[in-house]
């Protein structure tokens, strides 16, 4: 028997030294992998030094074991409770105790290599031999190992429950994995000076507890222990009905045939179901999810509400009229379920590369929007697309250096977010859903990121699909109307000149001067506005007959702004320029210019007095089943933005459409006339807004090559 616990305890040597190893690892940037590492690597040369008590061997090589055991016994304790301060960040705080227990840890280590400690050797029930303690120190030895875990321990507790979020998980696995611990190895230990023996069983469960250990503080994502508590629940009514099972049968076999069942059969057989009930336990989550589901769900079953509710959100994404609507909807419904500060949904936009913001709640009403994104090259963006992972706060500040933590922090302090998830569509970054801390500060667990990962993904392939089946319904729209434009300036064309004659003579014929003078005026201003309407719809309708020729886009957009330049001035509108690059397009100049000054009257008309406007200039790729017969993957890039009220989620869908206005003296046919000339060279105009915010037009044109 005692040659198995030798075996036991070295594998118990090996699992350590691993977990030490592992700690280490994923904890280099931070004093408590050293610290951890030192300690778990001490713990591994006590478990070698314990294993040789079960071995039998001359007294002096004994006595040296000994020696070395309760030497590395000893030494553990400082670097553990040290390596316990450091996980807290609270070593400053306790320095005094630190060098206290290096201090002691010296004073006792000194005390056994001079023969105070150990007065020799003798025999327990379970070990081939173990050691005699001088019964003076041993009081204060004992109180000296049990005081550092004890005190740790509490610390540790005071802690988890002064901290939020990952870092009181991380310490409850910790507390819980001691406890287990300190019960099962140093409290059958130390009373074996007073012959209390107890079977060592207890290095059956410790490198669970050593696994369990390397997993809380090397798992930057912990999983919910919830969720490891109703897991553990199961295995344990498994293995308990099992075993229950098992002994009914052989007490029933007991009672009808006293002679069935051998003393030996009958263990082997409660042995048997015991194997056969913790391979079920570890076997049944795999096969029967349902079962672990359910108790989950019994016990916890407020978070898994809200966990479903995200998921029946991904469900509904595709019955959601528009993309505004997709935005808003998952906003407020991650905001409420999760119980979230806040949540921001941030899309990149095309011509800049910034992500910007297209939908929010939990934002207190005073708060301004202008800090609320990101650029193409900042710290958060950059670690989404290099790691293509979620960003949990919690998480990076134990993984990551600190000079990259510093960047991030900065940023996730100006969103106030807690969590980023990418939102990536074919493996590139379209947009960004940061996320506030949960109002009763718990940490975000594996269960809740991966319905957010979900949700994000979906989300993004929503925006692709939706921007896809809206470029083509609009498509389709203006080839109907087309026709029917067509159809009607024919019909209403010929009858104009006689109209005209008709009100031109009129005058002459009435001796009514007054009549005349009114009916003449209203005639000719219907006649104008006809006349208006059929030339629109003329030039909307019929394929533009356009001259070609090279021109920088920076030229068209100062002729532009040149020919607007009156409207702005008498309404103070501060007009910024933002010119990334010069490109050159082969455009027609005129229609272009209808286009630039019709976006840049529309931004003026819905701004207030001093409002603001701001004009760019770039190049991009663009990616659109729009584009995909042109041959063109570069567009030159031309955007008007206003801060005005911006356009309301209902409307904004229907702006390109023809004869759509909300002016008194439109005719809505603008936009639809400029759509169609952008879709004449090969481009097409794109817009963004968020009302009260303000608008932005892109129009993407091919470069010229």
């Amino acid at each position: 028997m005692t040659t198995y616990y030798f075996y036991l305890v070295l594998l118990n040597a090996a699992v350590c030294l691993a977990c030490a190893a592992i700690v280490f690892w994923k904890n280099r940037h931070q004093l408590v992998g050293p610290l951890v590492g030192v300690a778990w690597t001490i713990l591994t040369l006590w478990l070698v030094g314990f294993a040789q008590y079960f071995r039998e061997m001359p007294e002096d090589t004994a006595l040296a074991w000994a020696k070395f055991t309760l030497a590395t016994g000893i030494l553990y304790l400082p670097f553990f409770f040290h390596g316990l301060c450091s996980l807290i960040q609270k070593t400053r705080q306790y320095a005094v105790l630190i060098v206290f227990g290096y201090l002691m840890t010296a004073v006792f280590i000194g005390l056994l290599f001079a023969n105070q400690l150990i007065e020799g050797l003798r025999t327990t029930a379970y070990l081939n031999h173990y050691v005699k303690y001088d019964r003076f120190w041993y009081p204060l030895l004992s109180i000296h190992l049990v005081f550092w875990q004890v005190l740790a321990a509490v610390i540790l507790g005071i802690e988890a429950w002064r901290n939020p979020g990952y870092k009181r998980t991380q310490l409850v696995y910790f507390i819980v994995a001691w406890v287990v611990g300190f019960l099962t190895t140093s409290w059958l230990v130390l009373p074996l000076e007073y012959d209390v023996n107890v079977q060592p069983f207890g290095f059956y469960f410790f490198p669970i507890n050593l696994v369990f250990l390397a997993y809380a503080l090397s798992k930057a994502r912990v999983a919910d222990f919830n969720v490891v508590i109703a897991r553990v629940l199961m295995y344990v009514v498994t293995v308990l009905v099992v075993a229950a099972l098992c002994l009914l049968f052989v007490g029933i076999a007991g009672v009808v045939s006293p002679n069935f069942l051998a003393p030996n059969q009958a263990l082997f057989t409660v042995l048997l179901s015991m194997v056969i009930a913790m391979v079920l336990a570890a076997t049944l989550p795999r096969f029967l999810p349902r079962m672990e589901r359910l108790m989950q769900e019994r016990m916890f079953g407020k978070r898994y509400g809200y966990q479903d509710a995200l998921a029946g959100l991904v469900q509904e994404i595709s019955h959601l009229a528009n993309l505004d609507e997709l935005y808003q909807r998952a906003a407020m419904t991650v905001h409420s379920q999760m119980q979230l500060s806040r949540v921001l949904i941030l899309m990149q936009d095309s011509l800049s590369g910034q992500f910007r913001l297209q939908a929010e709640s939990g934002l207190p009403g005073e708060e301004t929007t202008e800090g609320l994104s990101l650029r193409d090259d900042s710290a958060i963006v950059r670690w989404l697309q290099e790691r293509k992972d979620l960003l949990v706060r919690d998480e990076v500040q134990r993984t990551e250096p600190a000079e990259i933590m510093g960047a991030l922090a900065t940023e996730l302090d100006r969103l106030q977010a807690a969590v980023c998830v990418p939102m990536n569509v074919d493996s590139q970054l379209v947009g960004i859903v940061c996320l506030g801390p949960k109002a009763n500060n718990e940490m975000f667990f594996v269960s809740d990121l991966k319905v957010l990962e979900t949700l994000a993904t979906e989300v993004g392939l929503a925006v692709k699909y939706r921007r896809m089946e809206e470029q083509i319904f609009r498509k389709n729209k203006l080839i109907e109307l087309g026709t029917i434009a067509a159809g009607v300036a024919h019909e209403i064309r010929n009858p104009l000149a006689s109209i005209r004659t008709f009100a031109q003579l009129l005058p002459d014929q009435i001796d009514d001067p007054e009549f005349k003078q009114e009916f003449s005026k209203l005639v000719l201003k219907d006649v104008d506005r006809i006349t208006k309407v059929v030339e629109s719809m003329l030039a909307f309708a019929r394929p533009a007959q356009v001259t070609i020729a090279e021109h920088k886009a920076t030229d068209l957009v100062e002729e532009a702004v040149l020919l607007v330049q009156a409207r702005l001035k008498s309404k103070r509108i501060e007009l910024s320029r933002e010119f990334h690059e010069e490109p050159l397009l082969r455009v027609d100049r005129q229609q272009i210019l209808q286009v630039l000054v019709n976006l840049l009257s529309n931004a003026a008309d819905a701004l207030p007095e001093q409002g603001k406007i701001r004009v760019a200039t770039g190049v991009k790729m663009l990616e659109s089943v729009e584009q995909a017969g042109n041959g063109a993957d570069r567009y030159v890039v031309i955007e008007v933005a206003d801060n005005g009220p911006g356009i309301p989620p209902l409307l904004r869908n229907r702006i390109f459409d023809p004869f759509f206005t909300t002016k008194k003296e439109g005719t809505g046919l603008g936009l639809s006339i400029s759509q169609k000339i952008a879709r004449d060279h090969g481009g097409i105009i794109t817009v963004s807004s968020v009302e009260g915010k303000g608008t932005t037009f892109q129009v993407n044109l091919p470069v010229a090559t």
